[in-house]
């Protein structure tokens, strides 16, 4: 089956969420490969989800999902109604203030640190492997976000030579050799914010703007336009 971004597709697996809207661009799509990435999509509004315009539907967190679990293509978004979700997926990535001049961090949330936070790397996820550990993850949503879902979209880093491509920019912190740019939303329960963090435990701005630019890429998002 062809996969298309922009397009919603229902996903069985799901107990409560209706499918996914692929955001991951075509390219990625329609190369061999196992994985998209995109918005949950929802049938009632919630924290987190925005409606999309002219639909009886809410896109929520993003989530990075086998191919092999999209079923059927329920409606293809027009560009007015994608660029509301666009525009979203954006403001929660920072992705205007990181890739702004100057380049600049999300807005940082006071208080209590209880979340996963921007630009900081975690275990995240159920143990896999032989022996079972679990990943490496690079939080890439800003902290008001993350705070109220209480959880952070994520995005898996590696310290293998692995390179090339988009979605895999490669940084220099040294120890992370490369990232995965497909997000995915984790709750704070699955994320080790107290544990031990990996080395190195945060990136340094330089890092997080080729991330940033890897995920612009990656998901197609179209630079914020002027208003007025």
């Amino acid at each position: 089956m062809a996969v298309r971004r922009g397009t919603h597709y229902r996903v069985p697996t799901f107990a409560r969420a209706l499918g996914l809207l692929v955001l991951t661009n075509d390219e990625w799509n329609e190369a061999p490969t196992l994985e998209v990435s995109g918005a949950i999509v929802y049938a009632e509004a919630g924290p987190g989800r925005m409606p999309i315009p002219g639909l009886p539907l809410h896109a929520g967190p993003l989530l990075r999902l086998p191919k092999e679990e999209l079923a059927e293509a329920v409606v293809e978004l027009s560009p007015d109604q994608l660029v509301v979700v666009e525009e979203a997926v954006s403001e929660i990535l920072g992705l205007d203030a990181v890739l702004g001049d100057p380049p600049r961090a999300p807005v940082p949330r006071p208080g209590a640190i209880d979340y996963p936070r921007w630009s900081n790397i975690y275990y995240a996820g159920e143990p896999v492997g032989t022996p079972p550990e679990r990943k490496r993850y690079l939080v890439v949503s800003h902290d008001p976000y993350n705070h109220a879902l209480a959880g952070g979209i994520c995005i898996r880093t590696t310290t293998s030579e692995r390179r090339g491509g988009p979605t895999i920019p490669t940084l220099r912190d040294g120890t992370t050799r490369a990232v995965c740019v497909l997000p995915t939303f984790y709750a704070t329960r699955s994320v080790a914010i107290r544990a031990t963090r990996p080395a190195p435990p945060q990136l340094f701005m330089s890092d997080m703007i080729t991330v940033a630019a890897g995920l612009r890429e990656a998901l197609a998002l179209p630079e914020r336009r002027p208003k007025g």
